[in-house]
C-alpha cells in the first residue's frame, strides 16, 4: 500500500517529462492522421481524452504507476492542455501549426475534394450525405461546403455571403 501512495521526487520528475513527451507525440500523430480522426473534437481534446482515460484506468487498477505518479501525470496533462489552449489563443502561428484550417470541398455547385494526405479525407458520397443532413438536396443549391477545423461540414447556401473564405479555403 505504501508503494502505491508514495514515490520519489526523481520518479515524479520522470513522470512529468514522460507525460510531456507522450502528449507532444500524440498531438503530432493526431495532427498527421487528419481531421477525420478528431471529428467534432479538437486534436487536443482527443489526445487529452484518450490519455486521461488511460491514466485513470492504469492508476486505478494497478500498483504501477502509484497513485501519486498517476495523479502527477494527470495534473501534468491537464496543465499541458491549459497551456496549449492559451498558446493557441494568443499566437496565430501556434493555431496554424496545430489546428486544421477550414477546407472548401465544394464551391458554386462543383465538388473540389482535396486529395492530399492532410486534407479532409472525405468522399463525394460523404459530402452529399452531409448536405442531405442539412436539408440541401443538390450541389447546385450551395455556394460553399466547408469542412471546419473540428471536422463538421458547414454549408453556405447559394445567395448567402461566405465569411472569411478565400480561394484557398
Amino acid at each position: 500500500m505504501a508503494a502505491w501512495l508514495g514515490s520519489s521526487w526523481q520518479t515524479m520528475a520522470y513522470v512529468v517529462v514522460s507525460t510531456v513527451a507522450v502528449y507532444c507525440s500524440a498531438l503530432v500523430a493526431v495532427r498527421l492522421a487528419g481531421r477525420r480522426t478528431v471529428a467534432q473534437l479538437s486534436a487536443f481534446d482527443v489526445v487529452v481524452t484518450i490519455a486521461l482515460g488511460s491514466l485513470i484506468a492504469s492508476t486505478a487498477v494497478s500498483r504501477d504507476p502509484s497513485y501519486v505518479q498517476g495523479t502527477t501525470a494527470i495534473v501534468t496533462l491537464l496543465a499541458l492542455q491549459v497551456a496549449a489552449a492559451a498558446l493557441r489563443q494568443r499566437f496565430a502561428r501556434m493555431r496554424r501549426l496545430l489546428d486544421f484550417p477550414p477546407c472548401v470541398v465544394a464551391r458554386d455547385g462543383e465538388l473540389a475534394l482535396p486529395t492530399t494526405p492532410l486534407g479532409p479525407q472525405l468522399t463525394a458520397g460523404e459530402v452529399l450525405s452531409a448536405l442531405r443532413a442539412q436539408g440541401v438536396h443538390s450541389l447546385d443549391d450551395v455556394r460553399l461546403v466547408v469542412v471546419e477545423p473540428d471536422g463538421r461540414v458547414s454549408v453556405v447556401p447559394t445567395g448567402a455571403a461566405a465569411l472569411g473564405m478565400d480561394d484557398d479555403g
